[in-house]
């Protein structure tokens, strides 16, 4: 992705931390915080009965977290690159190079 974001212009750096920045928002808003809501609201209403409620879909739920929760981590890491090197092009114009 670093090459990548080298050869974009400045506006296409901020076109496309802003478009991941909003992705990101959306996956949080209706995926992963109502998937963990969803998790411990179930787990809250078992209690300690465990026959109603199977380690397997326990575990089931928790993978999916997990899964997006390393979504989230690639969109963040991808929007701190970008604003790094956003940093850099507006570093770069403040001292007129």
């Amino acid at each position: 992705m670093n090459e990548s974001i080298d050869k974009m212009t400045l506006r296409e750096k901020l076109t496309e931390a802003d478009r991941l920045m909003r992705e990101l928002v959306d996956h949080l808003d209706n995926g992963f915080i109502p998937k963990a809501r969803n998790l411990s609201r179930t787990i809250q209403e078992h209690g300690s009965n465990t026959e109603s409620l199977s380690d397997m879909s326990v575990r089931q739920h928790a993978a999916e977290i997990i899964d997006d929760h390393r979504f989230s981590e690639r969109l963040y890491e991808k929007i701190g690159a970008l604003l790094v090197a956003i940093d850099g092009d507006v570093t770069s114009i403040q001292e007129g190079q």
